[in-house]
């Protein structure tokens, strides 16, 4: 971004573009509420952000490649779009945090080093052409990045599919 705060190249405006709608995808699945059911509890947010994030890259794979490969290959300002991308996906999983008496003393990198392997393996299935199987990781990704919040077993009941 140059002192007026417009961007300099179209790989920015690309990668905004995209952020801003896979942020539309998550938000939209986290905030799924149903007229007379109360709001779904924070695994339940986790689990349907993860799940959605993995559809969308799945369903977008240019636009998911933008977020990861192609922002971490542009150098330093790509690369500082890339860690927005895994600070956004970390602020999701913070509140983790209160769900487990012991999950406050994380370390401080938790949620950064969930995110950025949950990115790096969105990053994988892309750079091989395997997007097609992101939706069916998602269940493992989900435990993976509950299981310092929620222990094993209820990380893996958070993670079974919502219709199960």
């Amino acid at each position: 971004m140059n002192d007026t705060g417009q961007y300099r190249d179209g790989s920015a405006l690309a990668f905004e573009a995209a952020f801003f709608r896979l942020q539309a995808a998550i938000d939209g699945a986290c905030r799924i509420e149903r007229i007379g059911a109360p709001a779904p509890d924070w695994p339940a947010q986790a689990a349907a952000a993860i799940r959605a994030a993995f559809e969308w890259a799945a369903a977008n794979p240019e636009a998911a490649n933008l977020l990861t490969n192609k922002a971490l290959g542009e150098g330093p300002g790509g690369i500082a779009r890339y860690h927005r991308l895994v600070a956004f996906l970390a602020g999701l999983l913070r509140e983790g945090r209160e769900e487990r008496g012991e999950a406050p003393d994380l370390p401080s990198i938790t949620e950064r080093a969930l995110a950025g392997g949950l990115a790096s393996l969105v990053a994988q299935r892309l750079d091989q052409g395997r997007e097609d199987e992101l939706p069916a990781l998602a269940p493992e990704a989900i435990q993976f990045a509950l299981t310092p919040y929620l222990g094993a077993e209820e990380a893996r009941l958070a993670a079974a599919p919502p219709d199960a």
